[in-house]
């Protein structure tokens, strides 16, 4: 049966848990994604995992000819130089420029051995100078690629909404058919909405119809059209070093110094794939990218060649899938689970939550550095975190509430202090549980004639005085740090030192102040009894001290941890010994040698007690002779009788007979109550008339129980 509670306990433990890690992980999966601060968070970990791997160099294929500040005032050019070019005059007349600009310095590029040339300016409208570009374009056809735009509203890099059929393209005055000719990609790159950072690169939409990317078309140029991925996607990539990238000022193609020095003479672009772009920050061309430390801003031209740089190296990576992302959650949440339930100590279990979460971020780091892939980090963390924090906290609650139940129980057996430290140190508990051997003191006590009490009083009566009675008893045991071993009716079984001990002297002075102070408090009870007409209690104690076994003894249907041993039916069988000799409290000599320095005790007989082949010395207390604190005390001092009484027992012992015939008929005159005086009167008397055998030890052999 304890076994099945358990169970339950357990089990119902486990759904609870299993309820608090599902209920979070529904709101980790609904709700995250509405949250921008996760969402923000989760992509920035990502930026980082994807930013680990040192990134390639630029400085290998591409020049990025800007059309910068530089190239857009020219006021750091001496007259002459601007004298002596007309693309300079024209460029001085301020922008836009003439598109003969464009034709110049793309001729020069082409001239000097480029691989093509990417122009990412829109030129939509017919302007001045569109026959000389139209000439190079016609005579450098495969070479010289022009940008289109989209007009969209960005809502996620893979979904664009694009507010127009088809995108702007350059004018009819420099190409014929240009929404249809191949020498046309788009420029667009849609940066993610929540943060307006730029992640992946689309190749191709088939929208309105097959459009290639700037990206795609320059690769097809290169004879790397293998190299394309798929249209209708974006491709998250892996941004290249951008400060390898060799930049050159527009302005410099026309400048005869800066051509030969510089430019080597155009040797600067053989070989090269060259993009033509604006850099200034007058013409608004810049974008976010992520940085492994912060996000950067660039120049729009500069996304292209990184777009193309990732083609040609195979530097993208795959971001997980929702059906991955639901798995992770699932996962989190159901390892929250295993550890909030295997792990009930709440520093344990949280470091393990802890370490666990290191654990998945270096496994996110190798999977990223590894495969490409990147996986969630923050949504299945925040997940785990919250589902951990709680099924811990719910654990803790669970504990204490369960602690304080055990508690409330255990003060209702065991002293305060007993139960503290059964709480605080509940393993050590449970295994002594599983059986132990330790010196203990063992007290019984016992309401004289209770059975004809019974036989006689009404029923409702019975029962309240005798709960009263255990009731009062029962504080006297705890506040003197006694364990309440058992009830058997009126009687009561308590130990001292088998959960807690202060070591065998203080266990037994505690127990049998505990006798005395349940004597106290029953002269109380009685006299409050007697004036509200009921039968007043005589009890009788029994204390003995020595080794017994605590464990938790009984069958699968019912089990309580108890004392068993010789030491209890020793005690048991003291207890019984009260009435016969006229005394309330019987104590073995083991017990007696730990507290006479502290109590008052008078030798009462050496008894064979039935079960027994040896002889026990016991003693009853008469009171204290130190304070609790151990200090003297001048209250009670050896009274003169007792040394008389002493006296005489040593005699009776000694065979002295007719010596201790004396001093015990003068006491008994002076107390004719006394049983013990009595007993002894009349032991000696017989053994005058008729002397006991040679081999007589003093010990009376006890014929019952």
């Amino acid at each position: 049966m304890a076994k099945t509670a358990a169970y339950k306990r357990s089990r119902r433990r486990f759904v609870e848990l299993a309820c608090i890690c599902f209920a979070v992980a529904l709101l980790g999966w609904f709700v995250f994604p509405m949250l921008d601060v996760l969402v923000r968070a989760d992509l920035t970990v990502q930026d980082k995992l994807a930013g680990i791997e040192k990134p390639r160099s630029l400085a290998k294929d591409f020049v990025f000819v800007a059309i910068d500040d530089v190239s857009m005032k020219l006021d750091q050019l001496w007259p002459e130089d601007i004298s002596a070019s007309q693309s300079l005059q024209a460029m001085q007349q301020g922008w836009p420029w003439p598109r003969s600009v464009y034709a110049d310095g793309i001729e020069r590029i082409l001239k000097a051995g480029a691989r093509v040339v990417l122009l990412d300016l829109i030129l939509d409208k017919p302007r001045a100078g569109d026959e000389e570009l139209r000439r190079v374009l016609a005579a450098y056809s495969r070479q010289i690629a022009l940008g289109a735009n989209f007009s969209s509203d960005s809502i996620s890099p893979d979904h664009p909404e694009i507010t127009s059929d088809t995108p702007t393209v350059p004018a009819s005055s420099l190409i014929d058919d240009a929404l249809h000719d191949p020498r046309v990609g788009f420029v667009n790159f849609w940066p993610t909405a929540i943060d307006s950072v730029v992640r992946a690169a689309p190749y191709g939409l088939d929208r309105f119809g097959h459009y290639d990317s700037l990206a795609a078309v320059a690769l097809r140029m290169i004879g790397k059209a293998d190299r394309i991925p798929a249209s209708n996607l974006t491709h998250p990539f892996r941004f290249a070093d951008i400060s390898t990238l060799r930049t050159i000022s527009f302005c410099s193609l026309f400048v005869p110094s800066d051509w030969q020095r510089t430019l080597k003479n155009g040797a600067a672009f053989k070989d090269k794939i060259v993009m033509i772009g604006p850099s200034a920050a007058v013409l608004h061309d810049e974008q976010i990218i992520p940085g492994f430390y912060s996000n950067l801003t660039v120049a729009g031209p500069v996304l292209h060649i990184n777009a193309i740089s990732a083609a040609l190296n195979g530097d993208f990576y795959k971001r997980a899938s929702d059906v991955v992302r639901l798995l992770g959650v699932l996962l989190a949440a159901i390892a929250a689970l295993v550890i909030a339930a295997q792990l009930r100590h709440p520093l344990v279990a949280l470091a393990s939550v802890l370490i666990v979460c290191g654990s998945y971020l270096a496994i996110t780091v190798v999977v990223s550095f590894e495969s490409n892939y990147l996986l969630p980090v923050v949504q299945p963390g925040s997940v785990f975190l919250l589902s951990g924090v709680l099924c811990i906290a719910w654990n803790f609650a669970q504990t204490r509430r369960e602690s304080g139940r055990m508690r409330s129980t255990l003060e209702r057996y065991v002293s305060r202090n007993v139960v503290r430290e059964i709480l605080d140190n509940r393993d050590d508990f449970l295994n002594a549980l599983g059986g132990t051997r330790r010196p203990m003191t063992v007290f019984f006590s016992d309401v004289r004639g209770f059975t004809s009490f019974a036989e006689r009083e009404d029923a409702h009566s019975i029962v309240e005085q005798l709960n009263e009675y255990l009731g009062e008893m029962v504080g006297v045991i705890f506040r003197h740090q006694g364990t309440v071993d058992k009830f058997m009716g009126d009687g009561i079984m308590a130990v001292w030192g088998n959960v807690v001990s202060e070591g065998p002297a203080k266990d037994a002075a505690s127990a049998v102040a505990a006798a005395l102070g349940m004597l106290e408090k029953l002269a109380i009870l009685n006299e409050t009894w007697t004036q509200r007409g009921l039968t007043p209690f005589a009890v009788g104690i029994g204390l003995h001290h020595g080794e017994a076994v605590f464990g938790n003894i009984g069958s699968a249907e019912k089990m309580e941890p108890t004392v068993i041993g010789d030491t209890v039916n020793l005690a048991s069988r003291v207890e019984g010994l009260t009435k016969k000799y006229g005394v309330a409290i019987c104590i073995t000599q083991p017990l007696a040698e730990l507290v006479a320095d502290q109590f008052l005790l008078r030798s009462v007989d050496l008894v064979q007690v039935v079960g027994k082949s040896h002889p026990v010395e016991i003693f009853t207390v008469l009171g204290r002779r130190a304070e609790e604190g151990g200090g003297p005390s001048p209250l009670l001092e050896i009274p003169a009788w007792l040394k008389r009484y002493e006296g005489a027992i040593a005699d009776f012992r000694a065979r002295r007979f007719a010596e201790a015939a004396g001093a015990l008929r003068s006491l008994r005159d002076e107390h004719p109550a006394d049983k013990l005086c009595a007993i002894y009167l009349e032991r000696a008397e017989r053994f005058l008339a008729a002397p006991p055998p040679a081999d007589w030890t003093g010990t009376e052999v006890a014929t019952s129980k």
